[in-house]
């Protein structure tokens, strides 16, 4: 009897180590299988078909971006007798300028291959650092110049008319200023949906209207994204020229006096305080010259951010739930 159940207890424990085993390879290739980024083409689904029974097939294939494309992007009001929104999506499909701004789109990507192996990297690096989150799922879109990205729960579209190239010549036509076409590109797509995500998952946050809070929180979805694709460089993590980052670490510390002599950090009220947030060809502030980067305020919180990670050791999970915005920057010891 004793010998029986010595066997059986040995027995059992070969079996639970190879079940480990065999369990450890499972989580491995699920991950794998769940970083392997395949970005879904709503706009190819949408214009390959019409009819009830394709609008059905969407709406089953795509569930919530579907109704989310109509409600939000498109803006088709509620309608019980048509849940599907099959008029509207129909005239949508059938639209010439629609039919050939798809037409552009297929053109620039005939495929997303480049763009889904960035994003395969970055999601590898999400699981690493969010071991617990859900890896997005990535759906792409037209929208006639209406979103370069929109967020729901876990999934994130990616709008590509907005990145037809800084070219594109219905861009100027349709009043988009020059810096601004000029990072509608290839290059923007995979770290503007990380962007977007990392917005998305933490928005939450903006509560706290002061300048201090606004900046630091912009100034962690870039480092965000810098984890996420550490090989991006910091002029399109930024949206600046070369020139523009060479400046903005010329003059880093006369950005920081001019906040200080101006109390703006602790300024609550946004008129004063977005024109050091917002894009634009250069940072429209008093005092602050025409040869600026756009967005300074932007680019000093970055600083900020990266000075935080090296003096507190805190890993980017830890960083992006810290919302004391006077204990980051105290413990900072950020000093350009």
């Amino acid at each position: 009897m004793d010998k029986f159940i010595k066997y059986t207890y040995k027995t059992l424990i070969y079996v639970f180590i190879l079940l480990l085993v065999a369990c450890g390879d499972n989580t491995k290739t699920n991950t794998a299988e769940e970083t392997n980024i395949k970005i879904h083409r709503f706009e190819c689904d949408l214009f390959s078909g019409e009819g009830a029974p394709h609008f059905t097939m969407m709406a089953k294939k795509y569930k919530e971006f579907y109704f989310g494309f109509c409600n939000d992007i498109l803006e088709i009001p509620e309608n019980r007798q048509d849940t599907l929104h099959i008029k509207e999506l129909t005239e949508f499909i059938h639209h010439p300028s629609l039919i050939h701004l798809k037409h552009d789109v297929d053109s620039v990507y005939p495929d997303l291959e480049p763009i889904e192996a960035q994003l395969t990297e970055a999601m590898k690096n999400y699981k690493k650092e969010f071991p617990k989150n859900k890896v997005p799922y990535f759906v792409s879109f037209v929208s006639e110049f209406g979103f370069a990205n929109i967020t729901y729960d876990t999934i994130i579209g990616i709008g590509l008319d907005m990145y037809l190239g800084k070219d594109y010549p219905i861009y100027p036509i349709i009043e988009f200023p020059k810096y601004m076409s000029n990072k509608l590109c290839k290059e923007y797509v995979a770290s503007n949906a990380i962007k977007a995500l990392a917005i998305s998952n933490y928005e939450y946050q903006t509560k706290d209207k002061r300048f201090l809070a606004f900046m630091l929180f912009e100034g962690k979805v870039r480092y965000f994204m810098k984890k996420l694709m550490p090989e991006l460089p910091d002029s399109i993590i930024l949206g600046y020229t070369d020139k523009q980052v060479k400046w903005s670490k010329f003059n880093a510390h006369d950005v920081w006096s001019h906040f200080i002599e101006k109390k703006m950090l602790y300024c609550d009220e946004p008129a004063k305080y977005m024109r050091y947030l917002n894009d634009g060809p250069f940072t429209t502030a008093e005092g602050v010259p025409q040869e600026s980067a756009p967005a300074i305020g932007i680019y000093t919180a970055y600083q900020i951010i990266q000075k935080y990670a090296e003096e507190s050791g805190a890993s980017l999970e830890q960083i992006m739930l810290e919302s004391n915005w006077d204990k980051i920057l105290k413990e900072s010891n950020y000093r350009p």
